[in-house]
């Protein structure tokens, strides 16, 4: 059974990053230090031979990519993929997260924000921005997993048996991931910028190291 290891790094801080807003399919570029976080990411990462590289086709994760593939001894080509972006937010796209929160925190009846978040799963948060777009745009938590799994198939397909492919990910997809590999939320260090997961992955499994 082909097995890879996939190393998940974290896009690098964005201008919305920075302004707490919703950033799904939106080309939201990297700042200075996120691009300068990115790099040393890249530094930290030079003695590892990937045999593939993947990132969606967001400026994010591409500038994080090749930030990250410029440190490694032989080039290798940023294979992009529109499977690999994180969820679609719709009309939601841009908006300010902490109003939505709040919006959404208020309507269900929860006492705070961080109340409501801790109730909610990946999946149940995506479903609720389905739910209230009025644009009838966004992706459901299915839709995205769906789309993203495939993703990581197109991975898998061009890695080697044994080998080692660069995924970037947004801070949300590996959020889902690690709640359905271990059932717990992730924390705030796990999902920070330019920080790598590292996942061992067969056909129809993956285990975090």
């Amino acid at each position: 059974m082909k097995t890879i290891t996939l190393y998940l790094a974290v896009t690098g801080t964005t201008y919305f990053d920075q302004l707490d807003r919703f950033q799904g399919w939106s080309g939201t570029p990297l700042t200075a230090a996120g691009l300068e976080a990115s790099q040393g990411l890249g530094q930290q990462l030079a003695t590892v031979k990937f045999d593939t590289a993947f990132a969606s086709d967001t400026s994010r994760s591409a500038q994080t990519g090749r930030a990250i593939l410029d440190a490694q001894a032989t080039q290798l080509e940023l294979q992009q993929s529109a499977a690999l972006r994180a969820p679609f937010y719709g009309g939601f796209e841009g908006f300010e997260r902490a109003a939505v929160w709040s919006g959404f925190a208020t309507k269900l009846g929860y006492p705070t924000v961080a109340a409501f978040e801790a109730d909610q799963t990946p999946t149940e948060i995506q479903n609720l921005i389905h739910d209230h777009d009025v644009d009838s745009l966004a992706e459901s938590g299915d839709e995205f997993w769906q789309r993203y799994q495939a993703g990581l198939t197109q991975v898998t397909d061009a890695t080697p048996d044994h080998g080692r492919a660069l995924v970037i990910v947004d801070p949300v997809i590996l959020r889902k991931l690690r709640f359905e590999l271990t059932g717990q939320p992730a924390t705030a260090e796990q999902l920070a910028p330019s920080t790598v997961t590292i996942v061992d992955k067969t056909v129809d499994k993956l285990t975090i190291r």
